[in-house]
């Protein structure tokens, strides 16, 4: 993503006067170090301005400022509905290890996608899961998903959660990438260096330091969800000893907190209404879980 810098009408009247071309040097320098009292987003949008200026030194200042600015300071930006995209992206890159603002940022109206996958491909367990939840915007661009699956730091519970809803509902790729984390190959990229690769996304004014994630598995050619094959099946310890015929067995092997959260997720479609509201009332299971359960059972 480009960064431009902002127009007069954008910054509005106030902060124009501290960092608009008729403002003088001192009144940059107290703009690019947040040392004038602001409210709002006027704030973060002076010093985003200064920064996609570029003119030294009151864009290396502004710079380091958004890196050390407090948080209520970001917060307050976040409440503003029409905050830029670049603006936000710009934040997305100071802010890359703070995942309480991360998961503000992702939900903002305004956020670009491109800026999403940046923080699903660098930002921190939370900001994934926040991503995750984001399910229109994620299953638009799924490209997020691609960024997601490529950060080491991304929980696999709630990559397999993202996955699964997107494979559902026929997002291209998304059934190709199911069926490797059914098999058990998440396509994490260990060796990635990611503090570089945080270090990159904090340096970067045109949004091309990143190599972009590899492409999504191909699908599938069936239409269906992949399943594991019965083999994978035995040496899963399953709830009851017993023998159970097959829908008591498949419950019993979601209820069961033992069990892969990938496994489960495969035999949750083949369970009956009632079963499915056991899951979806069970407190010991993981939330991804859950949440599926609910889903398929639809408003009650």
């Amino acid at each position: 993503m480009l960064h431009p810098p902002l127009s007069d009408a954008r910054l509005g009247a106030r902060v124009h006067r501290l960092v608009g071309p008729d403002a003088g040097p001192a009144q940059r320098e107290l703009a690019a170090r947040a040392l004038v009292p602001a409210s709002g987003s006027d704030t973060w949008l002076a010093l985003y301005h200064l920064w996609a200026l570029g003119h030294a030194p009151h864009a290396d200042i502004a710079g380091r400022t958004a890196v050390e600015l407090p948080g209520p300071a970001i917060f307050a930006a976040l409440a503003d509905p029409l905050l830029p995209a670049p603006a936000l992206d710009f934040m997305a890159r100071r802010r890359l290890t703070h995942a309480d603002e991360l998961a503000v940022l992702v939900r903002h109206p305004q956020v670009d996608a491109d800026t999403l996958a940046l923080v699903a491909r660098c930002g921190p367990p939370r900001a994934c899961e926040a991503i995750a939840l984001a399910h229109a915007r994620m299953l638009a661009a799924p490209a997020i998903l691609a960024a997601l699956a490529r950060n080491p730091r991304c929980p696999g519970a709630i990559l397999h959660a993202a996955v699964e809803l997107g494979a559902r509902e026929r997002a291209p790729g998304l059934r190709g990438l199911l069926q490797a984390l059914l098999s058990g190959h998440v396509p994490h990229d260990r060796s990635d260096d990611h503090a570089a690769r945080q270090l990159a996304a904090l340096r970067s004014r045109a949004g091309d330091d990143l190599d972009p994630a590899p492409p999504l598995p191909p699908d599938p050619p069936v239409d269906d969800l992949p399943v594991p094959l019965a083999p994978a099946l035995a040496p899963l310890p399953l709830a009851p000893a017993r023998s159970l015929p097959p829908p008591a067995a498949g419950v019993a092997c979601v209820l069961d907190p033992t069990t892969p959260l990938p496994l489960a997720m495969s035999l949750l479609w083949r369970l009956r209404r009632p079963d499915l509201r056991r899951v979806a009332d069970a407190r010991r299971l993981p939330r991804p879980l859950v949440a599926a359960a609910r889903r398929r059972l639809g408003p009650s």
